[in-house]
């Protein structure tokens, strides 16, 4: 259910445009979800209510639930006195996430595990390891965990060659009834490190990871909140589990997901470039624990999105924009080079 189009009895949501950008009151988002200040994050405004604790921050694009933190497309604005979230992002992120629900259209047979590069594509390279190595050796472990537990399991490969992007993607729309899982190790500045799980950017938002903004790149798909409650899932039990940095939950348009037509998301377990955190990534001790990390979460989104559950409240509609121009502020997202 989109937050668009949809009336309630609580009324309909005013829309005010910033930029370009439709944006709603987070007062409104409160109140709907019947939130109360909390306490959250250091210099953080803090709401939550029940099992969640939303922190955000005026001019920031980081969006903490539980203490995990989401990259939003758009930052967080102020309007007079009042703090705003962009509509697409309530639509796309902050309500699958407070709210993931089943649809019945979603069955869940078969995980598609896609162990990124391979074959003469050797990823991010160190003196420790090679990213398609430590790719193959995650997916060959979640495989095993991911049967035990009754699930087919695809890879789109089991050996060290080397396949297009468009080859997975064949391989992931080709079965029914499957998620999409791409994992890979990260390479970027010196001393950067931690773990970031990706989703494809949400029709008409860019992304900071976007090779080019040609507009059929822009359309995203029909999955944007399975995309959101798997990655949700599988990066809250990975954060726990390693220990390691929460990078965020982010959107990107890499060429992998573009065009991906099952609920997909791309792993990044560790930098490759950080020598401290590759040498703990080459251990098996280190790739079981994000394996079953993986599993785990993957299980519970089948829990929660493929079966049925309780009825849910609806989302209140937008309402009528009402002109605002302001000029745009905030914290960007860091880019790495990656060819993903």
């Amino acid at each position: 259910m989109s937050l668009a189009g949809v009336v309630c009895a609580q009324g309909v949501w005013k829309v005010d445009e910033i930029d370009g950008v439709d944006y709603v009151k987070l007062s409104d988002v409160w109140r709907f979800y019947r939130f109360t200040p909390k306490k959250g994050r250091p210099g953080c405004i803090s709401y939550g209510g029940g099992k969640h604790v939303v922190s955000i921050k005026a001019g920031q694009h980081d969006f903490y639930v539980n203490n995990f933190r989401y990259v939003l497309s758009h930052p967080v604005r102020e309007l007079g006195q009042e703090l705003m979230i962009s509509s697409v992002d309530m639509r796309k992120l902050v309500d699958p996430v407070l709210r993931p629900r089943f649809s019945p259209e979603n069955k869940l047979r078969t995980v598609v595990l896609d162990p990124g590069h391979g074959g003469h594509d050797a990823g991010a390279v160190s003196a420790y390891a090679k990213e398609k190595d430590l790719n193959l050796a995650v997916a060959r472990k979640l495989r095993r965990m991911l049967e035990q537990q009754g699930y087919r399991v695809v890879m789109t490969r089991d050996a060290d060659y080397f396949l297009t992007l468009q080859q997975r993607v064949a391989i992931a729309n080709s079965v029914p009834d499957s998620i999409f899982v791409s994992i890979h190790h990260n390479s970027g500045r010196k001393g950067a490190s931690g773990i970031e799980t990706f989703t494809l950017a949400p029709q008409g938002t860019t992304s900071p990871f976007a090779r080019s903004r040609r507009n059929a790149e822009l359309a995203g798909n029909h999955q944007d909140s399975e995309n959101i409650a798997l990655a949700t899932a599988v990066h809250s039990r990975a954060i726990r589990s390693s220990g390691a940095i929460d990078r965020g939950i982010q959107r990107a348009r890499f060429s992998v997901l573009c065009t991906i037509q099952r609920p997909a998301i791309l792993f990044e377990g560790g930098f490759v470039s950080n020598p401290v955190e590759c040498q703990k990534m080459v251990t098996g001790q280190y790739q079981r624990i994000l394996a079953h990390s993986i599993c785990q979460g993957i299980i519970a989104y089948n829990n929660t999105v493929c079966r049925p559950a309780r009825r849910i409240a609806k989302t209140p509609a937008v309402g009528a924009s009402s002109r605002v121009r302001t000029s745009m502020s905030g914290a960007s997202v860091g880019a790495y080079s990656r060819s993903k």
